[in-house]
């Protein structure tokens, strides 16, 4: 049973972490002429302060780039956010509707 492990920098969106598993796991599978039922894949993403390049910190070093990641996150999150808080006030709305017809005239 393979086991691929990948370290990265977090902020990476969720579809590609995803997308990240499926395309490595295929190779592996392919590559080792093995199902790729058995490939697992373990990714684990670390905050940029916590990982060094060449000495330095990484929100040093790539600054710019860890800013842009984080800004992307938190659009996703407030996305995100804005997607549930809409489904909650529909549900409410749904709910509302519901006990008006059920109390009548």
């Amino acid at each position: 049973m393979p086991l691929v492990r990948i370290d990265l920098m977090d902020g990476r969106p969720p579809e590609k972490i995803r997308e990240l598993h499926t395309r490595v796991a295929a190779l592996v599978a392919e590559i080792l002429d093995t199902p790729i039922e058995r490939v697992r894949t373990y990714i684990t993403q670390f905050p940029a302060e916590a990982w060094g390049i060449g000495g330095v910190p990484a929100d040093v070093a790539r600054g710019d780039e860890v800013a842009a990641r984080r800004a992307a996150a938190l659009e996703r999150a407030g996305g995100e956010r804005e997607n549930t808080a809409r489904a909650g006030g529909e549900r409410e709305d749904t709910e509302r509707a519901r006990d008006a017809e059920r109390a009548g005239p």
